[in-house]
């Protein structure tokens, strides 16, 4: 095991140099796949300011005496040669990924998105959310998806493929008496996914979110049911429909781009092109593009909605528009999978910035306090609101 480790830990140094044969990349390749948690770690060292910051911080040390004291500790002839770089900036590297590997595999109960604060402002950093979800097939079976290549076959032999934050079904059809089959989409805490139904329509989950479908519309319309947040973009069939059942609310639409965010008792459904119809039972409003409707089980509040705001989760960002500070650190919680703790009340304050949602939580937290006036402490998962 400790052996592999290092193997691993080599090529990832290397891979980041650019320095691997072909042969090398799928040995990479190999072993990621053996455990999908070590694309969190990969992921984790593609942003080169993490290995400048760490090369940074190497650089006050005697690199030449530690790696002597490595050496010196790792005595097999094979394991030395293997690790024997023809520059030093192979060693600094090295030293960089072996320190967190080891961190990692030593400790499997830590969470890898658990990081160290190299600004050495908080105990620890919190990596950002990724491409993660779990497909529920209609027998059932759960597949986890990632960023990694799939193709999965369902009990009715319908291939489905999965590759970079995507799921596709591709254009299947089915005959009108067959029994509908559905499957689940499910995003959990920090993570998004992507979804291409039968009809072509593309749907963007955000963290926290469940969409459930039919493996293929055989219907007069195409009904699908949401829960928490989602952006659409709908493929047209004026013959067919498509409805999204939310809550106790339903959308319907023929073919348009549109965000529904229904986390909590009201949900916004924002129109960005085309017309959706809104209703919940008892009322019921038609959308033109940059409106949004607010909708309860009892009113339907149609007003100007802000369509940069609503879609900024699925373009990468965070935006917040004079926000209340308590829904914008709860949408923090989702994406960084952090529990909340609150010292004190929170003060009436509202808020307004825009950051990307690729940042560590150390950055983000560095522009939640310049517009807030909070200080912020990051203990494991644990963000306590001072």
């Amino acid at each position: 095991m400790q052996e592999e480790a290092f193997e691993l830990a080599e090529l990832i140094s290397r891979y980041l140099l650019h320095d691997l044969t072909k042969e090398e990349e799928q040995k990479l390749m190999f072993l990621l796949e053996e455990d999908k948690e070590r694309y969190k770690l990969l992921e984790a060292y593609r942003d080169g300011s993490l290995i400048e910051q760490s090369l940074e911080n190497l650089q006050t040390l005697d690199v030449n005496e530690a790696w002597q004291k490595t050496n010196r500790k790792f005595r097999d002839n094979k394991i030395q040669n293997r690790f024997k770089f023809p520059f030093l900036k192979y060693a600094a590297v090295f030293a960089v990924i072996v320190g967190v590997l080891g961190y990692y595999l030593n400790l499997k109960n830590i969470d890898p998105s658990i990081v160290p604060d190299l600004t050495k402002t908080y105990k620890n950093d919190v990596l950002p959310g990724g491409e993660t979800a779990t497909l529920i097939l209609s027998d059932g079976k759960e597949v986890v998806l990632g960023k990694e290549k799939q193709s999965i076959i369902d009990e009715n032999g319908i291939t489905i493929s999965s590759y970079d934050g995507e799921v596709s079904y591709g254009n299947i059809k089915a005959k009108p008496s067959s029994v509908i089959q559905y499957n689940t989409l499910r995003v959990p805490k920090a993570g998004t996914y992507s979804l291409i139904l039968p009809d072509g329509t593309k749907v963007i989950l955000n963290a926290m979110s469940e969409l459930k479908f039919p493996v293929a519309f055989t219907e007069k319309e195409r009904k699908i049911e949401l829960k928490g947040e989602a952006y659409f973009e709908v493929a047209k069939d004026a013959a067919h429909p498509f409805k999204v059942k939310f809550n106790e609310n339903e959308v319907e639409v023929l073919g348009t781009h549109f965000n529904i965010s229904s986390y909590d008792q009201v949900a916004k459904t924002t129109l960005l092109e085309g017309s959706v119809k809104v209703s919940n039972g008892k009322q019921s409003g038609i959308l033109v593009p940059g409106n949004q409707a607010l909708t309860d089980g009892e009113n339907i509040n149609i007003l100007k909605g802000d369509t940069e705001k609503a879609v900024a989760w699925c373009n990468g960002d965070f935006y917040f528009s004079d926000d209340a500070i308590e829904p914008a650190l709860i949408e923090l919680s989702r994406w960084y999978d952090l529990k909340l703790i609150y010292k004190k009340k929170l003060p009436n304050i509202h808020i307004s910035g825009k950051i990307k949602r690729k940042e560590k939580l150390s950055e983000v937290l560095v522009m939640l306090k310049d517009v807030s006036n909070l200080s912020f402490e990051i203990e494991g998962k644990d963000l306590i609101i001072n």
